[in-house]
């Protein structure tokens, strides 16, 4: 039997490279839902995401760079994508160059699930394929810190578990894989 590897160990010290990973087919899309419904069989009731919140102008903090990228700024929605799609990480605050301001503080689970909340909203905008593996990558490393989350960010996360499977279950259909 397949497993899925790709949500385990402390994936944020230790991000997942996704390099050369083996090709599973139908079996690899099993194991996936079931190391999913694993982490949702731990997880209470579903928690939707807040909407944008004011956000600071001139700040630097993830914090308020999330709220100004899901209120629609495109080129920081984009610069998060490709951050995340590189390091696997969410820094505490980034730079004008977009560097994190402590190599060291990328812990904060509430950035990771904020992150989240922009992947999700910006693959349903764009529908690309590039902004769902991000999103995808985000929810595997919240699914290793399943058991870390308190109960608030718990909710958040099993709302982007239903959502991601809806994202995946069309992508199958739309490519005619039965699975």
């Amino acid at each position: 039997m397949i497993i899925y590897p790709y949500a385990t160990g402390d994936l944020i010290a230790q991000p997942n490279s996704y390099f050369y990973s083996e090709y599973h087919g139908h079996e690899f899309v099993l194991a996936w839902r079931r190391q999913r419904q694993a982490v949702l069989d731990k997880l209470p009731e579903a928690v939707a995401p807040p909407p944008p919140e004011k956000a600071k102008p001139s700040s630097r903090l993830s914090t308020d760079l999330l709220e100004h990228a899901l209120a629609g700024d495109g080129e920081l929605r984009e610069a998060f994508v490709k951050k995340f799609e590189i390091h696997k990480r969410v820094h505490d605050g980034y730079d004008h160059d977009f560097r994190a301001l402590d190599r060291t503080a990328h812990r904060t689970y509430s950035l990771y699930l904020r992150a989240a909340d922009l992947f999700a909203a910006t693959h349903e905008e764009s529908g690309a394929v590039r902004h769902l593996n991000v999103y995808l990558k985000c929810l595997d490393t919240l699914c290793a810190v399943v058991e870390d989350l308190p109960r608030d960010l718990a909710g958040r996360l099993t709302w982007h578990l239903e959502r991601e499977r809806t994202y995946i279950e069309a992508l199958l259909a739309m490519r005619g894989v039965g699975v």
